[in-house]
Formats: structure tokens, sequence, C-alpha cells
């Protein structure tokens, strides 16, 4: 994802509290930096006190606090060299050190086979009228159009 204000950087996901309400921003750190500054001390706070600046990864050679000012590692390397503040600071902005997932808890794998076979029905009913309409068979093409809103309208 690329950087809500500039669109050429990769962006990170910054909160920030506006009116007791949490807004949640995709910038990247450069233009994080110049439009909240009083935020970037809070933002790298976990950082600044995990992780000594001269700390050096000793895979690709990229200091902390390179990392500090760019906001980019420079290599797998890199995760381990400045695990510890990293770990501090992927807590405090995920809640988790690891990745659980997209798939919201709710929905079970029936729900999901159902929607996958709704969605293979419907685009297998769209191929066919297509084809119908190409060969001018028009009443093929009624029926598939039926078949189509019928489909649609259980879906929903």
């Amino acid at each position: 994802m690329l950087c809500e204000n500039c669109g050429k950087r990769p962006a990170q996901t910054f909160v920030k509290a506006v009116n007791g309400k949490e807004l949640h921003v995709q910038l990247c750190p450069e233009c994080f930096r110049a439009l909240y500054p009083e935020k970037e001390s809070t933002a790298f706070s976990a950082l600044a006190g995990a992780m000594r600046e001269d700390t050096v990864c000793p895979v690709c050679g990229t200091s902390f606090a390179q990392f500090r000012k760019s906001g980019l590692l420079g290599c797998a390397g890199c995760y381990q060299a400045f695990r510890e503040a990293l770990s501090a600071t992927v807590r405090g902005m995920q809640g988790k050190l690891y990745h659980t997932g997209k798939r919201p808890e709710q929905q079970t794998e029936e729900g999901y086979d159902r929607m996958r076979a709704y969605v293979t029905r419907r685009e297998a009913l769209r191929e066919q009228l297509e084809r119908a309409v190409r060969e001018h068979d028009f009443a093929a093409a009624r029926k598939l159009e039926k078949a189509l809103r019928t489909l649609s309208e259980e879906e929903a």
C-alpha cells in the first residue's frame, strides 16, 4: 500500500486520536513526521527505549538509526537484529505479535463454501449468457437472465 499523502513510498498504519476517536492513517514515515511532528516521538517511543542507535544488522549493515529515519528495514536479517524494538512496536500497533489472518472469526467454513459455490454458479451462468447472446440464441439468453436473477435473489 502506498502513502495516502505522497502516493510514492510504502505506507504504514498510524493511529491518531481526533476528538476522542481513533483515526487510522496510511502514511509513509516521512509524511507522518511532516504532518504530525509532535507524534513522531510517540510513534517510535518503543523503538527508542528498546534499542541502541548504533546497533547494526550483521547481514546488510543497516543501522538502527537508519531504520528509525526511513522506517524501512534493509533485509530479512534486520528482523532478527532489531527483534526487541520491532516486537514492542508491532505489539503496540497491532496488539499481537503474530498474524491471525483476515478471515472473520464468526464465519464458518460452511459459509465460505456456500459463497464460493454461489460465485462459481453465477460466473458459469454469465458465461453461458454471453455465449447465447453471441450466437443470437435469445430464448436461451432470456432463460439464463432469469436464472441469474433467481440466483441473486436467493443469495440476498
